[in-house]
């Protein structure tokens, strides 16, 4: 599909992806790459490997694989790269990518490149009619990540930046609609792009003073509105620095239902002053619990206790959290034991290690909530911790 004069989308739609990274995908995703036609045909990412058939049709509608001069290699991840060697093959095309994405596909594919140019960050190529410019974006989220720049028409190829697991018959953002993809976006920046804002917000001060009359990301729907890009900007500069929403999340896991009831207890109260969501982990995906974490400001995390340990699937959910660095969010604790209240002291412990302010000891009964509880939780939840907001 062409999205500029000569420039088109060759991407393909994986509509029946369900799992990425370990993370709920439920509207499949797509491996987006772009040809430039002119007097040298450039070729910007390719796709999956068990994709390839339709990635040659697509291609091949516009021009024949044969003629492709130029394969940009933005990211050695193989979503985008697992395609390089079979269209260089029929192309005996130049690879272009940085230094260090080279030495990855090397290991990836166990290849050598002869015809290979490698672009240092902010490097400038013309080839034919086109110039192009190349913006190293390392740990963004992969050590080898890269930007390519158009400039003749200031389309930004960022790769994983800027994208969203959203299988869809449409290419563009204004076409769904600004709000879907938006959420889609903050899905897969909380759970794949977080840990690394220190090196997103490098990028978005070199992307500052770059005109841009689209981005066209390899995941998801292509920016191309005024307004909707810098809509996605200023939520990725909001994202990497991490800062708070004003939502409150509960977050809970429970055996007998006495956690739950508690769960319930501090939700009535926390949507009397601010907006709320609440995650059973028995049903919620815990990556869809992850993408509200950009929009709060406090977390509230619940767990009956088996076998002397918190229930599992609160303890992936803080291993998961560990792992993504979140910032500036502030938690509190509540729960149900049998025996022993004393693994509390670990669930505590564990989620300070994840990134999270406790503002006070936890709220925890034996067994099951009487009304007294209730009410004491009720209490507790709005002096000490709504109080303390």
């Amino acid at each position: 599909m062409k999205i500029r004069e000569n420039i088109y989308h060759v991407g393909v739609v994986d509509w029946n992806l369900r799992k990425f990274h370990g993370y709920s995908t439920p509207y499949g995703t797509t491996y987006n790459a772009y040809l430039i036609t002119g007097e040298k045909n450039i070729l910007i990412d390719t796709v999956k490997p068990y994709c390839a058939d339709e990635f040659i049709q697509r291609i091949e509608e516009i021009i024949p694989v044969e003629k492709i001069d130029y394969v940009i290699t933005n990211h050695a991840e193989m979503d985008h790269s697992g395609t390089v060697d079979y269209i260089i093959s029929k192309s005996n095309a130049t690879l272009i990518c940085s230094p260090k994405c080279k030495e990855n596909l090397e290991k990836h594919f166990h290849s050598h490149y002869e015809k290979i140019i490698t672009v240092e960050n902010g490097e400038q190529l013309t080839l034919g009619n086109v110039t192009l410019k190349f913006i190293h974006i390392p740990m963004v989220h992969w050590p080898e990540s890269m930007a390519t720049y158009l400039v003749n028409d200031e389309i930004l190829f960022p790769n994983d930046a800027f994208g969203q697991h959203l299988g869809c018959s449409k290419i563009f953002v204004d076409e769904v609609g600004i709000d879907i993809v938006i959420r889609e976006a903050k899905k897969y920046y909380a759970n794949i792009v977080n840990p690394y804002g220190n090196s997103v917000k490098k990028v978005m001060e070199a992307l500052k003073n770059i005109p841009l009359k689209m981005i066209a990301p390899s995941h998801g729907l292509i920016w191309r509105n005024t307004s909707d890009i810098q809509t996605i900007i200023k939520k990725y500069n909001d994202w990497a620095n991490n800062t708070p929403g004003d939502k409150i999340l509960i977050v809970y896991n429970t055996m007998w239902h006495s956690t739950e009831k508690l769960a319930k207890q501090c939700y009535i109260k926390a949507t009397e002053k601010f907006p709320a969501e609440m995650f059973d982990l028995e049903i919620a995906d815990i990556a869809d619990v992850v993408a509200e974490i950009p929009d709060a400001k406090l977390v509230l995390f619940g767990s009956s206790i088996l076998h002397n340990q918190i229930l599992p699937q609160m303890a992936g959910l803080l291993t998961y959290l560990t792992g993504l660095k979140f910032k500036n969010r502030k938690a509190w604790t509540f729960g149900s034991y049998g025996w022993s209240n004393v693994p509390f002291e670990k669930f505590e412990k564990d989620i300070k290690s994840a990134g999270f302010d406790l503002l006070s000891n936890g709220y925890y009964v034996q067994f099951v909530p009487d009304k007294n509880n209730l009410v004491e939780i009720q209490k507790i939840f709005v002096e000490k911790i709504l109080g303390s907001l």
